[in-house]
């Protein structure tokens, strides 16, 4: 249900993404804030995404990744008198038209603006490699579609099968909007023997057991930095953590310390936990159990005093039991929060958030403080601070990528293995530094305001110069060739001039074999299919090369 509390959370975040991106209208801030917020895209992906404008056929983004096919349709208004609508059935009905003519190949170039069209035609090329997976996603910050909206949605779409439906109102976005600034938390435990039971009423389960004190302190310690405890995990707590100085937590201490420390489980009230999961073998003595997405919502207070105690003298805690609470919500944050009142959504860990306490990452942000800029391990780690001194860790890891290590389709398509398989490449101590970072990082910013004035000129169906149109798709390799280009002109790419001459002269030689490549692919290219595959990246840099014969890089 709409309120206003939620209505002005979206709203100002949107006006801070409008201003923060330098974006058309609050409708496509709204695009911008709902596509990090439940795909978790970073700035270049959403822009490479959106299809939004005139003849967009009522889809408004496609981000296609592997074999997920996620489209997009949104709705903003402005006036919370308006978020009390629903979603409009017209834009089911748009959305049906369109989506019929891509899984039937009857769409034609000139039914759609030209980014709707690139990415019809890499649909259809994926088609021909096997089955897709259709993720579809109505957004707004309105009331839901009504359900018989819904419906016809849905059948007319089940007959392809392999089919997903999402649909997203206020409330829901808020929530995606607060998941995504905390760490989510899963951990285990063990019961004591058979020292539990649990009952369960439709999508509620609860569990009371007794747990060793040790096995609540594992469950919350920093596996990084053991003398500390992942205070993600008190999120949803409503009270902030009082230390000894406060004598009820002073008793706590005191307590799980003394020679009759047997005593803490029938002094202390216990704790309450809440999870998206609780998991184990019923019936079976000391089973371990798994929970996703932990919060204790309460017993903050009797958990941080423990953790002292344990700090203190960890083998006293041996004979300390207590009795914990254990509700499985099934992500429902609204029982959440209701929970967390009367005592007092499952995102995966992705492989960025797991490497944002490396040292190496501490280390980088310092030296950018240094430097006057803000450096984020973490997404939207400054949101605070100004748009144009905050650098995200994960784009500044594909222009790495994509300058240094000479994979520029990789760093466009494939942006995972910046944390994994390339991290300890790109992260390596011996030779990174927050100055090398800058230097393709200042080449970029040129490259992305020309590829966001195309974009918008081909949403709006404006006039492109055939010749740049390619732009809006090749943004790191004209990193790459910037970089080629520099090495064999002894350009030091300090100044602005030599930079934006670089750019240039890398866009004319990519023009090249863009005209090139399409004349022998004909129907079969497009400039996004071309710019994702990983033999692009040698067909440019030979190109590129034999510019410069007399040397060899």
């Amino acid at each position: 249900m709409a309120n206003l509390v939620t209505f002005s959370t979206i709203n100002e975040k949107t006006k801070k993404y409008l201003n923060d991106y330098s974006l058309d209208d609050m409708n496509t801030a709204f695009e911008w804030l709902s596509l990090e917020a439940i795909l978790n895209l970073n700035e270049d992906e959403i822009e490479d995404a959106i299809t939004d404008g005139s003849m967009d056929g009522g889809i408004d983004a496609i981000h296609i990744a592997d074999r997920d096919i996620h489209i997009f349709n949104f709705k903003y208004t402005e006036l919370f008198e308006n978020t009390k609508n629903n979603f409009p059935e017209l834009e089911v009905d748009k959305i049906l038209v369109t989506m019929a003519g891509i899984y039937g190949k009857s769409i034609r170039k000139d039914d759609v603006n030209e980014l709707l069209w690139e990415k019809v035609n890499e649909i259809w090329d994926l088609f021909e490699k096997g089955s897709l997976n259709f993720k579809y996603y109505l957004c707004s910050n309105k009331e839901k579609p009504i359900e018989h909206a819904k419906r016809k949605f849905e059948q007319n779409l089940d007959k392809y099968k392999y089919v997903e439906y999402n649909y997203y109102d206020q409330e829901d976005i808020v929530s995606r909007i607060l998941e995504k600034k905390y760490r989510k938390i899963n951990g285990e435990i063990n019961f004591v023997d058979l020292q539990y039971f649990d009952r369960s009423d439709g999508p509620l389960k609860g569990i009371v057991a007794t747990v060793a004190a040790t096995d609540l302190i594992k469950l919350v310690q920093d596996p990084n930095e053991p003398t500390k405890i992942i205070e993600d995990v008190f999120n949803e707590n409503v009270r902030v953590y009082l230390k000894l100085k406060n004598r009820i937590n002073q008793g706590i201490y005191d307590t799980a310390l003394s020679d009759e420390n047997y005593e803490f489980w029938y002094l202390n009230n216990g704790i309450t936990i809440v999870c998206d999961e609780c998991i184990y073998t019923p019936n079976t003595r000391s089973p371990r159990v798994k929970l996703t997405n932990l919060q204790i919502v309460n017993g903050g207070q009797t958990t941080h005093a423990l953790f002292e105690a344990y700090l203190k003298d960890n083998s006293k805690l041996n004979n300390v039991l207590i009795i914990v609470r254990i509700c499985e919500t099934k992500k429902d944050y609204r029982i959440s929060e209701r929970i967390s009142e009367t005592t007092n959504s499952q995102t995966p860990v992705r492989t960025r958030d797991l490497h944002a306490s490396d040292r190496m990452q501490k280390v980088i942000e310092e030296q950018f403080k240094a430097l006057g800029y803000f450096y984020e391990r973490k997404k939207n780690q400054h949101e605070q601070m100004p748009k144009s001194k905050r650098l995200d860790n994960e784009l500044l890891g594909q222009i790495y990528l994509a300058y240094y290590l000479d994979m520029p389709s990789e760093a466009k398509n494939q942006k995972a293995i910046v944390f994994s398989d390339k991290y300890e490449e790109i992260f390596d101590e011996a030779s990174i530094s927050a100055k090398k970072m800058l230097i393709p990082y200042r080449v970029f910013l040129p490259i992305e305001v020309m590829k966001k004035d195309i974009q918008r000129k081909k949403r709006r169906k404006e006039d492109i110069n055939e010749k740049d149109a390619f732009i809006s798709r090749a943004a790191f390799h004209i990193l790459n060739t910037v970089k080629l280009i520099s090495e064999k002109e002894d350009l030091k790419l300090e100044k602005e001039d030599d930079i934006n001459q670089a750019v240039s002269k890398a866009i004319s030689y990519i023009a090249e074999v863009v005209e090139s490549e399409s004349k022998k692919r004909g129907e079969l290219y497009t400039h996004d299919k071309f710019f994702k595959e990983i033999p692009t990246n040698e067909i440019i840099r030979n190109h590129v090369l034999i510019k410069y014969p007399k040397r060899n890089i």
